[in-house]
């Protein structure tokens, strides 16, 4: 749930920049109910190697899965894989 309310922000800021606006993230993240010091180690964190693989895994399994539309389940996934 931290990371939907921490994309929000990121969002917000982007938007808010394109339109010429200045944002307070502080202010913001106050009103969330969430830390600057959690926001700014999630935005520079660096994906680890595990997270990488896993993130991969789950594309190819996403793959599989809409070139059989739909139709796959675990058991011939697994085999596809």
């Amino acid at each position: 749930m931290t990371e939907a309310i921490y994309l929000e922000v990121t969002e917000n800021t982007e938007a808010a920049k394109k339109a010429g606006r200045q944002v307070s993230i502080s202010g913001m993240l106050k009103f969330l109910g969430v830390s600057r010091s959690g926001y700014l180690a999630w935005l520079h964190h660096v994906p680890s190697n595990t997270e990488k693989r896993r993130e991969a895994v789950k594309a190819k399994i996403q793959d599989i899965y809409d070139d059989s539309k739909q139709n796959y389940g675990a058991p011939k996934i697994t085999v596809e894989l």
